[in-house]
């Protein structure tokens, strides 16, 4: 390893670049000192950041409104932990523009399938800040969701989007609001559209242990990188605008085999420090990786037990009616909902 960190390296030499999966403002700033362009967030993360950093947050929670329902207040108290990261980016975005110094925010988990409630909070959430890009769930409703908001020049992320037929439904999506956006005179927007290639893993593992499915010792690694490597492939043929944002990782390898790829990825500090030891370790290689192919007999392995990675690996496999009850889709929209948003509603009566 040398004197600079895997991360800066990766973002100086290569087309690879990420942000900071999480809310806490020490690591963001640790992030940025290791290039990060940007962050994330979604209900749980807000969640722990106000509960992390409540020196900075408990003034501010005390102070709002009770008499309000409470959604109308997770919304309030979610947006002290976003416009508060917004500010702090703002000069990186006024700088570079597009997605840097971005920060995005992922509407109620819930209105999953409620399009016109997903559209008014994702205006309200832009109108936080110029630089706050709208997470929405890639569901039926939120198809239609992400190309209304881009039609407006509204930035946004796709998210809960665990599968190939999701990733080029938002990115078609996108391509149709940014047309509409061109032909009305608006100012076209930015979109980082986010894989949640390790919320597929996740799915698949625990269908591997309720099914009794014994696999190789990283099959299912390979199998969710491959989903990444399929959409960069697919994306780069159909020259579609969006930026692919590698989501939820889970080891250093997945980040690893990414380099070389147009990415702006987010990482979570917890696997950004796997990234570093694995870089410390000397396993992780500084080189170009994207064009190499995931492992074909452990993707094999993957298809041939699995029908729910096919169907997740196949493009056009899925019917967009059918995304919200997807197993690994409806698996994450259900914990973001319990683990995020309620806990944040919750707070209204502390």
């Amino acid at each position: 390893m040398n004197g600079q960190s895997y991360l800066s390296w990766m973002s100086q030499n290569t087309p690879t670049e990420w942000t900071n999966d999480s809310g806490i403002m020490s690591q963001l700033d640790s992030a940025l000192e290791n290039g990060a362009v940007g962050g994330t967030t979604n209900p749980p993360l807000s969640y722990e950041a106000l509960q992390a950093d409540s020196d900075l947050y408990s003034a501010q929670l005390a102070r709002l409104r009770r008499d309000c329902s409470d959604d109308e207040f997770a919304v309030e108290a979610m947006g002290l932990v976003v416009r508060n990261i917004a500010e702090k980016l703002l000069p990186m975005h006024k700088e570079k523009g597009s997605y840097y110094g971005c920060i995005r925010a992922q509407v109620k988990p819930s209105l999953r399938d409620d399009a016109e409630g997903m559209l008014a909070m994702g205006k309200l959430f832009a109108s936080w800040g110029e630089n706050i890009m709208v997470k929405i769930p890639v569901t039926e409703a939120g198809i239609w969701v992400l190309e209304e908001l881009a039609a407006q020049g509204i930035k946004t992320t796709p998210t809960i989007n665990t599968t190939m037929s999701q990733a080029v439904a938002a990115a078609e999506a996108y391509e149709r609001g940014y047309a509409r956006a061109v032909k009305n005179g608006v100012t076209p927007a930015p979109s980082t559209e986010a894989i949640v290639h390790g919320r597929l893993q996740d799915y698949l593992a625990k269908l591997c242990t309720e099914r009794g499915i014994n696999l190789m010792p990283g099959d299912l690694d390979w199998a969710s990188i491959a989903l990444l490597k399929r959409s960069h492939q697919i994306f780069t043929e159909k020259k579609y605008k969006s930026v692919i944002m590698g989501a939820a990782f889970r080891c250093a390898m997945h980040v690893e085999q990414l380099v070389g790829g147009l990415f702006c990825s987010t990482i979570h500090p917890k696997v950004q420090k796997m990234v570093e030891a694995a870089d410390a370790a000397g396993t992780i290689k500084r080189e170009s990786c994207i064009d190499q192919p995931a492992d074909p007999i452990a993707v094999a392995r993957v298809l041939k037990a699995i029908p729910e990675y096919r169907l997740a690996y196949e493009p056009d496999a899925i019917k967009p009616r059918d995304f919200s009850a997807f197993g690994s889709n409806k698996m994450t929209l259900d914990f973001f909902d319990l683990e995020g948003w309620q806990k944040i509603a919750a707070l209204r009566q502390g």
